[in-house]
């Protein structure tokens, strides 16, 4: 797998400001065998226009499924499931439309990939990204973490994984039951809970926008009332990979017991 195709999966919401940015950092990677997915999930602007001006990307357009579903999360999740049917790639990265690569990016990936045969999959450092005055770079992250919590992971523009992988999680990606989670949370839980796959990149690949409008900060504030059942379904999706994989259940810590206690009083 020396030159191996790379799919760039692109998931896009209502982003036509962004989309130019996010589109010609993938078209100028330095590695060049890749194919360019981006699907617009029903936008209200030109998101989908501003793509289709470039070439060698694919283009795609799909309604956005009828739903009960207030937030846009498990859309997400849909839509990149919708791109990675319509790629071809041994490799497959995750981009959301408002971020952007470094130009070493998928090279990068790569390599490492070909380094690491086992290994299925592999997250990036982010620079986190206001504008391009303000800018930094984010390390608080560990590879190995706490018994029974969750991994601190980077966000899903940093996610790369092989196909094989991707196939082999569908459908807890798209799983409709838990709404609230995202997908880089979903793959990060499932790495390295389920798969003792969980590794990060000591390199920083991926511009991850700050956007003050979006919804994490809009509608997910810290210990507000959809962060709390947010948490809740974490720890019962947990729960559900456990008794899925390995025949016992998510440990019923502190950190379970608390956020049950809130979600029971908010509600």
């Amino acid at each position: 797998m020396k030159n191996p195709l790379v799919s760039i999966l692109i998931a896009s919401y209502n982003k036509e400001k962004y989309v130019d940015r996010c589109l010609k950092s993938c078209l100028n990677q330095s590695y060049k065998n890749i194919e360019i997915i981006f699907v617009d999930d029903g936008s209200k602007d030109k998101s989908f226009e501003t793509a289709s001006k470039f070439n060698d990307i694919k283009v795609f357009k799909k309604k956005r499924i009828k739903s009960k579903i207030k937030f846009n999360t498990y859309f997400q999740c849909e839509t990149y499931c919708y791109a990675f049917n319509k790629s071809k790639g041994k490799i497959v990265t995750l981009l959301d439309s408002d971020d952007f690569y470094k130009k070493e990016k998928i090279k990068n990936i790569v390599d490492y990939f070909n380094k690491n045969k086992t290994s299925q999959i592999i997250f990036d450092k982010p620079i986190i990204f206001y504008d391009k005055n303000k800018h930094f770079l984010f390390n608080n992250f560990k590879n190995k973490n706490r018994k029974g919590l969750w991994p601190r992971f980077p966000p899903t523009s940093c996610i790369s994984l092989k196909r094989k992988m991707f196939n082999a999680v569908y459908k807890e990606i798209k799983l409709k039951k838990f709404p609230l989670l995202t997908i880089d949370f979903r793959l990060a839980v499932i790495s390295h809970l389920i798969m003792k796959d969980f590794t990060i990149l000591k390199k920083h690949l991926t511009f991850y926008f700050q956007d003050v409008k979006g919804e994490s900060n809009s509608n997910f504030k810290k210990f507000g009332k959809n962060w709390w059942s947010r948490r809740m379904q974490a720890h019962n999706y947990m729960n559900y990979l456990q008794n899925k994989y390995k025949n016992k259940s998510h440990q019923k810590n502190f950190d379970y017991l608390i956020t049950k206690l809130f979600n029971k009083v908010l509600n």
